[in-house]
């Protein structure tokens, strides 16, 4: 199942039970209200410059922010468009705070990266050497029907972890006997208050997470097929057992704090609410259009103002533009910053490669590096919105993408807020707008 359906799915689950129905005025509101006309024009991004201007022309977002960036030193290019929110919004500006949710998951990828390159783990090696609860786990006979399973075939390796191929689901992923025994254990990572449903049970910590998720069988055998998963909290969770140190504190010592990531983590202060944009939702609880978006998480009383339940490697992070393109930046210089090495290069190389194990395949053609879809074949030749071999991107469920393209030397960071993420075809678009705007300038024709 592709990024774009399984982003829906976790959008119905997060955060559209018990807020929507408090909100419903917001949307009324937004109706009203005239798009904001804030925009930036770059010489050489018309086309990206043109497609957040048609967001928020089309009142699909209130407003968005880009940024692009080129090997070498950290000079972005930034685009913007619009406000924060319909409703009273703020002046986009780089630092303004964006909910990333997927877009974590490709920073976990890369702090495991970076334990591998200590030589405090490897890529196959068992989780279970380090987290001995998982080391008998059994797979689901049927999913569909029950939770009989039988022995686990080959232990779940790290390389499993960072491709969503352990054989682990998601609660957010479908409705069978495996995801409500999520639910009913509060396997939830990433809800906050305002997203739990009655049946839900207490969230845990993540280690408690972990004891909780090891007891229970996999959907599938594992290193079989790719399946969007809690792989990445597990991840975390990992990090917190090989380095004694909490996961939050893990990601500010190996890459906020030497990328500067100021304002990357799982939770806003207070002292920075007033730069949080407001996200809207496009459907209703039930997953029917909306034909008007609200608002449901706001600056004013969002889950992200206070400490979440557990630490979540899979989607719990808000942060920058200018912040997550410090971290595109130090990708597409294979693990330089500023100066500093932050990765090794080959470390940099392993994690933007195919991690997947052979005969899988993420969305039909497509490899899977670590934490982030990979593209294994240049399709550029087959339309405007084809892609270069080795370009690594993924997105975030409230609409969020990035990408970083080896090929061309260029990076990418998009910021908005709309729920759920593939309500509009931004993925392709894009892309197209990219092949636009770097699309090598035409030769003039000989007379």
């Amino acid at each position: 199942m592709g990024q774009g359906k399984m982003q829906q799915i976790e959008m119905n689950r997060r955060g559209m039970m018990a807020s929507l129905a408090t909100s419903v005025a917001g949307a009324a509101m937004a109706a009203a209200a005239s798009p904001a006309a804030a925009r930036s024009s770059e010489p050489g991004f018309g086309a990206l410059q043109g497609l957040i201007d048609s967001y928020v022309a089309a009142r699909k977002v209130p407003g968005a922010m880009v940024a692009i960036v080129r090997r070498g030193g950290f000079r972005p290019v930034y685009l913007k468009a619009g406000t924060t929110a319909w409703e009273g919004g703020a002046e986009i500006t780089p630092d303004t705070l964006w909910r990333i949710y997927s877009m974590t998951k490709p920073i976990t990828a890369m702090a495991v990266m970076q334990q591998v390159a200590l030589g405090n783990i490897g890529i196959d090696t068992p989780i279970a050497e380090v987290m001995p609860e998982f080391a008998r786990m059994q797979a689901l006979v049927d999913p569909a029907k029950g939770l009989d399973a039988v022995p686990a075939e080959g232990p779940i390796l790290v390389r499993h972890l960072l491709t969503h191929t352990a054989g682990f689901s998601y609660a957010i992923s479908a409705n069978g006997p495996l995801e409500r025994e999520y639910r009913r254990l509060g396997l939830l990572p990433g809800s906050g208050p305002s997203t739990l449903l009655p049946v839900d049970g207490k969230v845990p910590d993540l280690q408690g997470f972990l004891i909780a998720l090891a007891a229970l069988p996999l959907w599938q055998q594992p290193g079989k097929a790719w399946r969007y998963s809690v792989a990445l909290d597990v991840a975390g969770g990992m990090l917190e057992r090989l380095t004694g140190k909490s996961f939050d504190r893990v990601l500010a010592e190996q890459l906020f704090a030497p990328l500067g990531m100021n304002d990357t983590g799982f939770e806003v202060p207070v002292s920075k609410r007033a730069r949080l944009s407001t996200n809207y939702a496009w459907i209703t609880p039930d997953g029917k259009p909306l034909a008007q978006p609200v608002a449901f998480d706001m600056p004013a009383k969002s889950d992200w103002l206070r400490p979440p339940f557990m630490f979540s490697g899979g989607g719990g992070l808000v942060g920058s533009t200018r912040d997550y393109a410090r971290f595109v930046q130090m990708l597409l210089n294979e693990g330089m910053f500023e100066g500093r090495r932050v990765m090794a290069p080959e470390t940099v190389r392993l994690a933007l490669s195919n991690l997947l194990p052979p005969g899988v395949f993420y969305d039909g053609n497509k490899g899977y590096g670590a934490g982030a879809a990979l593209a294994i074949f240049d399709t550029r030749s087959t339309g405007p919105r084809g892609a270069p071999v080795g370009l690594y991107a993924w997105g975030g469920a409230a609409g969020t993408k990035f990408q970083v393209d080896p090929v061309r030397g260029v990076g990418v960071v998009v910021m908005l807020q709309f729920t759920p993420s593939q309500r509009f075809p931004l993925d392709v678009e894009l892309q197209e707008a990219m092949n636009r705007d770097l699309a090598p300038p035409a030769r003039p024709s000989r007379a």
